[in-house]
């Protein structure tokens, strides 16, 4: 088996959280301190967009990456498979079998 890490950085999570956005009410109503801003984020529907890209401006960015860490663990199956096709595509058959995808530690940050 082999082990493969890729950092990311230079998020442009304006211009995803239209595709994102259901994800993100999803992972912010399951914690308590936020029912609040998913009540009044679900219920406004095509307000809801410009809302979050506003709120999303003024939390810190640690939050911001735990919400991007969210978003791209619902879409895991779907990165391996492309991830997958992209190598089969390029003439290395292999299985991507699972991608761990968590907020780097600010020590790891730079690596």
């Amino acid at each position: 088996m082999i082990d493969v890490k890729i950092s990311v950085n230079n998020v442009d999570y304006e211009a995803a959280l239209d595709t994102l956005l259901p994800v993100l009410l999803e992972h912010l109503s399951k914690k308590s301190e936020n029912a609040f801003l998913v009540s009044v984020l679900s219920k406004t529907k095509g307000v809801s967009s410009i809302a979050a890209k506003a709120a999303l401006k003024a939390l810190p960015q640690d939050t911001r990456d735990e919400l991007a860490v969210a978003c791209l663990n619902h879409y895991k199956e779907d990165i391996q498979r492309l991830l997958t096709e992209a190598s089969k595509q390029k003439g290395i058959a292999l299985q991507i079998e699972g991608i761990d995808i968590a907020v780097a530690q600010n020590s790891e940050a730079g690596q």
